[in-house]
């Protein structure tokens, strides 16, 4: 049986994409923007891909991590509560991904111990004409498995179009009704749209499914509780990521719910109802083992910055955590020495769910992020 690599499945694509370039109904916003003139429509993409920062994150679940992270530029959500919210639009510094780019990004990922190619930021789905291209004209040796780490907010035809080309669909699972989304997202018909893009993915490739859903607060009863209880009936055997690792963003400071940390008993009622549905809970990033060492990284022709949060409660938040902070961090909490392997589950140590590059520190009751 011959095996379709996946620049053969990419170039197949590129019909298709060439029409989304020039009349853009990518995701259910359906703006038809002419990205090739330089329209752009909500999402802000282009008609290439760029990319604001990359780097080898350590802190993603045990089966990703170590995990080579590119973050696009654009992004169809506007959650108020996202990490990156302040560099996906700007237009200043980017550096545009091409092939040569692509393939020497790679290499270096791999130099430094990363298992895959992690796509997010930004949302891969708006950047998937550009991103075809790149994969339709690369080799299948210089290309490592990637990851699709999605809001899954996408038209169905978006979704066929990848079939048989990420190694996991990283998928998040954000709400559990519509009213939510609108307000905390600006999607309309979010509900719907996840469940029937997620039963495609199901159908199609479940073991290549992995489901994050951030629990928020103040949304456990509303969000948290409808999309587990709905992924228990309709995606059985699914592996789903559970977060708990919320920090408050800028643009969350001043909202009732949003602009607080998780309590105590909110994350216990998610995870205990996680329980009770007999879901597939995969371990957290805090249970990663140390990385084997890997070369010191390359100069990326910018600095990243990691960030060490301390929540009221004494609780410490990573992110863009190399493993030196990881190990410091677990000394700190004084879970582990910091060069022994860290125990199943570091409670005292979280990880957020996305990276922003910018510092952010608070010890404030109504700061914080996730």
């Amino acid at each position: 049986m011959t095996t379709i690599t996946r620049p053969e499945r990419a170039r197949r694509q590129l019909d298709w994409a060439a029409e989304q370039l020039a009349n853009c109904r990518l995701c259910p916003h359906r703006c038809a923007v002419n990205r090739r003139r330089g329209k752009r429509g909500r999402c802000g993409a282009g008609a290439g891909v760029a990319y604001f920062q990359e780097f080898v994150n350590f802190s993603e679940e045990p089966e990703l991590s170590p995990s080579h992270a590119l973050l696009l530029t654009g992004c169809n959500l506007r959650c108020t509560f996202c990490h990156t919210a302040e560099r996906l639009h700007d237009p200043a510094p980017v550096r545009r991904l091409t092939v040569t780019g692509l393939r020497r990004l790679a290499a270096r990922g791999r130099a430094e111990g990363a298992r895959n190619l992690n796509l997010y930021g930004g949302e891969p789905f708006v950047n998937l004409p550009g991103l075809l291209a790149l994969v339709a004209d690369s080799a299948e040796a210089d290309l490592p498995p990637l990851v699709w780490n999605t809001n899954l907010y996408c038209a169905a035809e978006a979704l066929a179009a990848l079939d048989g080309i990420p190694a996991v669909w990283l998928a998040d699972f954000k709400f559990g009704n519509n009213r939510c989304a609108e307000k905390i997202a600006g999607a309309t018909a979010y509900w719907d749209v996840l469940r029937e893009r997620l039963l495609e993915l199901y159908r199609r490739e479940p073991g290549k499914l992995l489901l994050r859903h951030l629990v928020l607060p103040g949304h456990v009863t509303c969000c948290t509780e409808p999309v587990l209880r709905w992924v228990a009936a309709n995606l059985p055997g699914v592996r789903v990521s559970l977060r708990t690792a919320y920090l408050v963003m800028p643009a969350a400071r001043g909202e009732p719910d949003l602009g607080r940390f998780l309590t105590p008993a909110e994350v216990a009622q998610a995870r205990r109802l996680a329980a009770e549905l007999g879901l597939e809970l995969v371990p957290g990033a805090d249970s990663a083992p140390p990385a084997a060492a890997a070369p010191a990284a390359a100069d990326r022709g910018s600095v990243l910055e990691a960030e060490f949060v301390l929540s009221p409660r004494g609780e410490i938040y990573l992110r863009n955590a190399p493993r030196e902070m990881m190990r410091l961090a677990r000394e700190l909490a004084g879970q582990t020495p910091a060069n022994a392997n860290p125990p199943e589950h570091c409670p005292g140590v979280r990880q957020g769910a996305k990276r922003r590059p910018e510092p952010f520190l608070t010890t404030d009751d109504t700061d914080g992020h996730g």
